[in-house]
């Protein structure tokens, strides 16, 4: 007993169990690809108002980017308040079909919804009969903005990209795994984040892909993990 207490030594009940251990690793966090989205534009115009004027804004989904006036848009709404005209003196007019009415009404509105009018706005021209000079374009997602190449007076083509935003509800985690550790990941582990810049938070989150691909310099496999960010910062 003097022997055993001199070195410490402790005895413990066997049980049955899960034999575990655990892998670390650094790793380099980034944003997930999945979840980066571009702001198009399908019809050129000229920026007249910018509301999100600078890179790493948070933006919600519905949030005002930016307006521009388009003569293209302009035509398409007065076809369309034409089409309404249209169909209104074809329903009043004694034996006249109105099925084609409806049916320039139908493409008139589809035209500016497939160019991103919102369909409140364009109900708002038909209850109003007035075209409307500019037309806004709104975030479809929220997140953070990563890229902005606009500014106000700028001239767009069709297909400009003027924005980039990122949803940050999940980010990604790039890490090395090497060759002889391989075995011991798999898709789905559970892992757990240490950052440096919150020294008292674990982050939890789970392995989302392993490359099939070894890097024959560093003999490492690259490994993709995902980690909940419900603060979206």
């Amino acid at each position: 007993s003097e022997k055993q207490q001199l070195i410490g030594l402790k005895t413990a009940e066997v049980t049955r169990g899960m034999v575990g251990g655990a892998w670390r690793t650094t790793g380099r966090v980034a944003i997930d690809e999945t979840r980066v989205r571009h702001i198009n534009l399908k019809v050129p115009g000229f920026v007249e108002r910018i509301f999100v004027d600078f890179v790493g804004k948070k933006v919600s989904r519905g949030d005002p980017l930016f307006s521009i006036y388009s003569p293209e848009l302009l035509s398409a709404q007065e076809e369309y308040l034409l089409a309404l005209k249209t169909s209104n003196a074809l329903s009043q007019a004694q034996g006249a079909l109105t099925n084609d009415g409806s049916a320039l009404i139908a493409a008139a509105r589809r035209k500016l919804a497939l160019w991103d009018v919102p369909e409140s706005e364009i109900d708002r021209i038909k209850e109003t009969g007035q075209p409307t000079k500019t037309l806004t374009l709104y975030s479809p997602v929220s997140g953070v903005v990563t890229k902005k190449d606009v500014v106000e007076g700028m001239k767009l083509d069709a297909g400009a990209m003027p924005y980039e935003i990122v949803e940050l509800s999940t980010v990604r985690v790039l890490a090395d795994i090497y060759e002889s550790e391989l075995r011991f990941v798999k898709e789905g582990l559970s892992a757990t984040l240490k950052l440096n810049a919150f020294p008292n938070r674990d982050f939890k989150g789970k392995v989302a892909f392993i490359d099939p691909l070894l890097d024959p310099q560093s003999r490492t496999v690259k490994v993709r993990l995902n980690f909940q960010n419900l603060t979206g910062e």
